[in-house]
């Protein structure tokens, strides 16, 4: 791809502008002109962002980037809100972007409208951003027919994660620059502004509060409702809201665990889902977290109206008895002063789990309740867990659940999980050197000696000793 040749078929296009000059009601237009110039002013913001988008972004690369676009042969109307092209020894990369801010939304329309334009001009990629989350930049949450995609990749970040990058950039002082990270500063604190048009919080549509009473009326779900699906979306909307805002409270990156083929591909992730809270009635997840002991455990219940939260510790294997096992979790809760978590022991060989509430586990008698009875295996893991009762009303609120679950979120992280240690095998020992067998005689002087002795008592002289 030509930069030259971009511009030449770019019908219309301004540089991205760090202060641009538009009315108060372009506000689509001046959150895109300062984000891309900004990602041109700060080269780590960019490569943190963009090569989530398969940028080739390295420490020559060049960035250009312009607003409000359109080429030769295109609609009128069809005009993006932003180009980015990233020039990389002799290899240039480009995108359309596309943001909302507001309760605008993405449209399958325009987007497949964005992805013909990139595939004419030669673009590798459309990008969206808006207020609505995505488990992965990859994983777009608006459906596109599938031929759209195939040329052209489709990409979507919502506002409050490029908010996340760029404080994370700040607070783990990645860029050094005194001038580039107030800029990044700037760009957060505008973003952050109300006026901007970019939320930071998440809400649960219609759908969810539909399928929260169907359960409640006891009502069979359908694997091929579209409320279910649209429900389904709102719980993965609400992970990704909870993953960026633990990253920001801990100032790492934390993220949505999820298996591989999740990961390739979003729509085996939905079904999955689908069929889990139609047999269930439930929905899992996990977060993972650098350095912690496990991995954040979250779930809700519709049934039971409940978040469940948990963290799941592998037990040591290098200890000879149960309790030794369960009291490395137990003694590492010791300041824990609540009496809202439970503990969970789990064992091998399809023996049942055993548990207690944890101010009954305080006693190191009173931890032998924990180990079944005539059993002596090493217990596998062990679970804290916390149990939060929402009721109907927090449960089916479009903007209540999402406040309870970040706030319970941040509180079992602080009471349960912040301060535990993964279980780490000891560092082998170097072996003693075994002593070699005692047959009688250890040394040649001590052989001729028992020889001599033997002679002499023999009075027989050895032909072998003698002076001759």
């Amino acid at each position: 791809m030509d930069l030259d040749k971009v511009k030449k078929n770019m019908v219309k296009g301004k540089p991205a502008r760090l202060f641009p000059v538009l009315p108060e009601s372009k506000k689509e237009e001046k959150a895109t002109s300062i984000l891309l110039a900004v990602f041109t002013a700060v080269p780590d913001f960019a490569r943190t962002v963009l090569s989530e988008a398969g940028a080739p972004i390295g420490k020559r690369s060049s960035i250009t980037c312009f607003t409000e676009v359109s080429f030769k042969g295109s609609k009128a109307s069809s005009r993006p809100d932003g180009l980015i092209i990233v020039s990389s020894s002799g290899k240039d990369w480009a995108a359309l972007v596309e943001t909302k801010v507001g309760r605008s939304d993405l449209t399958a329309e325009q987007l497949e409208d964005y992805l013909d334009i990139a595939k004419e001009q030669g673009f590798d990629a459309v990008i969206t951003i808006g207020n609505q989350f995505a488990a992965l930049p990859s994983h777009h949450p608006v459906k596109v027919h599938k031929n759209k995609t195939r040329q052209v990749q489709l990409f979507h970040f919502s506002w409050l994660s490029i908010i996340s990058r760029a404080l994370l950039l700040i607070d783990n002082k990645v860029v050094e620059d005194p001038e580039q990270a107030y800029m990044l500063k700037e760009l957060a604190r505008y973003l952050e502004h109300e006026s901007s048009g970019v939320t930071s919080s998440v809400r649960m549509s219609n759908s969810w509060r539909d399928v929260v009473q169907n359960v409640h009326q006891n009502m069979s779900l359908v694997k091929h409702d579209d409320h279910v699906s649209k429900a389904v979306s709102d719980w993965f909307q609400l992970l990704r809201f909870l993953s960026i805002k633990l990253s920001l409270a801990l100032g790492q990156t934390c993220s949505i665990s999820m298996p591989r083929k999740h990961v390739k591909d979003p729509t085996v992730r939905l079904g999955d889902a689908i069929s889990e809270v139609c047999s269930t009635s439930e929905l899992k997840s996990s977060i993972d977290i650098p350095n912690a002991g496990g991995k954040l455990e979250i779930s809700v219940s519709f049934l039971r109206k409940t978040i469940d939260l948990g963290v799941n510790l592998e037990t040591p294997k290098d200890v000879k008895q149960q309790r030794a096992a369960i009291s490395f979790v137990l003694n590492q809760m010791k300041d824990f002063e609540g009496d809202d978590l439970t503990v969970r022991v789990n064992w091998p060989r399809r023996v049942p789990p055993t548990s207690l509430p944890i101010q009954q586990t305080r006693e190191e008698s009173d931890r032998r309740q924990l180990i079944p009875d005539n059993f002596k295996d090493l217990p596998s893991s062990m679970d804290l867990m916390r149990v939060v009762d929402l009721g109907v009303g927090k449960l089916k609120s479009s903007s209540g659940l999402p406040e309870v679950a970040e706030a319970e979120m941040l509180r079992f992280y602080k009471d349960a999980i912040q301060n535990l240690k993964k279980w780490v095998p000891e560092a082998p020992q170097i072996r003693p050197k075994k002593e070699p067998a005692q047959s009688g005689i250890d040394t040649p002087t001590e052989a001729v000696s028992s020889i001599l002795q033997l002679s002499t008592i023999a009075n027989q002289p050895f032909p072998f000793l003698s002076d001759d």
